[in-house]
């Protein structure tokens, strides 16, 4: 898909609670009310005609809700292909361009998409409303049926999957503050790597429930998962090489454990080239276990440590 562009951005309400909004997705229409008003006044471009009818539907409220009635069908009826409308169905952002004049069937009226509604960036990375910015994820709360969007640049880059300046630089300044935790915790004496794979998997929210082990060389935390009540182990080695993950494999296996993982503060180079991984296993790396360190907010316990 190339680089999406648009002149103009607007959002929709498709029906009252949401009514029209999986008709709208499966069919490729943008549909909406408007009942008074003929097709034939809209595509035949009566404006004025068509502003007289909404100011006096709404006579009795003030001049306002009249004007932004209007401005809405007026937005829908003239949009044009270079345009992008979005919406928000089944917690994801949608978008989609209008083609063809209004037309009319037994539900509501509508314009038709181009192609059809959209829930994917051009990176085809998916518009999960959680993930959006909240300046496009807080249209969701216009209490109007259409409205221009206010940060046409920012849902740009959310649409094409590109990020800002300030956004690429934070992601450069966190992989080199990443570079420099991993080199600090492979420098972490064997008792302070225990207590900080302890730190960082207790953080997650799970219940560590035991200690299994506690030798020279490796321990193991068994996790609860409070809501579920899936177990863990979290194994932690000093040194290890390939046939101690395996051992470790043949220890705890899938039926008894949601998931398995192989904490290494200095692994030998067979483990970095090994693949044969059963999907409940993981292999935590001082670089990856630099990254949960970071997320759990662990940084200053971590330069203490290396002081």
């Amino acid at each position: 898909m190339n680089s999406i562009d648009f002149a103009n951005a607007f959002y929709i309400k498709l029906g009252r609670k949401g009514i029209w909004e999986a008709d709208s997705i499966d069919t490729g229409k943008l549909r909406f009310g408007w009942r008074e008003q003929s097709i034939t006044e809209i595509n035949e471009g009566r404006w004025e005609f068509i502003e007289g009818q909404i100011r006096m539907e709404h006579k009795d409220k003030p001049r306002s809700v009249a004007t932004t009635d209007f401005n809405g069908l007026k937005m829908i009826a003239t949009s044009v292909v270079e345009d992008v409308w979005v919406t928000f169905y089944q917690s994801k952002l949608w978008w989609a361009r209008l083609t063809g004049p209004v037309e009319q069937d037994e539900v509501s009226k509508f314009r038709r998409t181009i192609n059809s509604w959209n829930d994917h960036a051009v990176n085809r990375r998916l518009l999960v409303i959680n993930d959006l910015p909240g300046k496009i994820s807080q249209l969701q709360g216009f209490r109007g049926t259409v409205c221009r969007v206010r940060y046409p640049y920012l849902l740009r880059r959310v649409l094409n999957g590109t990020r800002s300046k300030l956004a690429i630089t934070i992601s450069d300044q966190r992989a080199r503050l990443t570079d420099h935790l991993s080199k600090a915790i492979k420098e972490l004496h064997w008792k302070d790597f225990e207590i900080l794979v302890d730190l960082v998997f207790r953080a997650t929210g799970w219940a560590r429930i035991s200690v299994l082990g506690q030798h020279a060389k490796a321990y193991d935390l068994e996790l609860r998962e409070t809501i579920t009540g899936d177990r863990y182990i979290v194994q932690v080695k000093s040194r290890a090489g390939v046939s101690d993950l395996k051992s470790t494999i043949s220890s705890f296996s899938a039926d008894d454990y949601r998931r398995v993982f192989f904490v290494v503060h200095s692994p030998f180079k067979d483990l970095a080239d090994y693949t044969d991984i059963p999907p409940h296993v993981d292999i935590v790396s001082p670089n990856l276990l630099a990254e949960l360190a970071m997320d759990a907010g662990l940084v200053g316990w971590i330069e203490e440590k290396v002081v």
